[in-house]
Formats: C-alpha cells, structure tokens, sequence
C-alpha cells in the first residue's frame, strides 16, 4: 500500500480561532457528495464550523492576536483518528515541544461500533 504525505502550511489572522480537519480520499473538483472519505465537512473544502465526519483527527487552534498572550493549539482524537497529524509554530518556539500524534493508531484504536 502506498503512503501519502501532505503538508499544509496555513496562515491565520492574529485572532483565529478554529479547528482544522484531517482528511482523506477528497475529491472537491466533481459533484461527488460527500467529496472526502474521512473528516468530511458535509462536501465543502472549508468547513466553516461544520464538524468533519468520525473517525478524523483535527487540529484547534487559539491565536489570541494579544502578543502578550499566550497562543494555544492542540492535535485532538476526540472525534476518534483517521490520520497522523502534528503541528508546528512559525518561527519555532521551544516552548511548543508537543507537535502531535505522528504514528499511525489505526490499528491500536477500537472501532467505533465496539461496546463496553
């Protein structure tokens, strides 16, 4: 099976707040709905507060425009894991040491439809 690999760098405002969806087999140039596999935002290339489809992992961010202020972000698998997905500050900051989850947990994480 081949990997892919992508690199996304994004530039936000000063004060953004959002989250940022892993995704994978998209298609946004046909009618196809949904137009991705995982992380679907209900076939739109930006999400604009839709939650993309579970299992995806996504990226929140927190700019809060203050230079004062600290500047959060995080790699979340609360809406359960699709792909490995890191982050990192522009310039990089020793301060943000934790990037994300980089291994592939497909095969560690139970199913959605396990019962407990």
């Amino acid at each position: 099976m081949k990997s892919l690999q992508a690199e996304l760098q994004f530039v936000a405002p000063w004060s953004w707040n959002g989250r940022i969806w892993a995704r994978t087999g998209c298609k946004f140039d046909s009618n196809w709905q949904p137009a991705c596999e995982t992380g679907d935002c209900d076939g739109r290339l930006q999400c604009n507060g839709l939650i993309g489809k579970p299992p995806a992992t996504f990226v929140q961010v927190a700019l809060q425009g203050d230079k004062g202020k600290p500047n959060f972000y995080d790699v979340s698998l609360v809406d359960g894991y699709n792909l490995p997905v890191s982050a990192a500050t522009q310039p990089f900051s020793l301060k943000c040491t934790i990037r994300g989850c980089s291994k592939n947990l497909n095969g560690l994480v139970p199913s959605r439809t396990s019962s407990c």
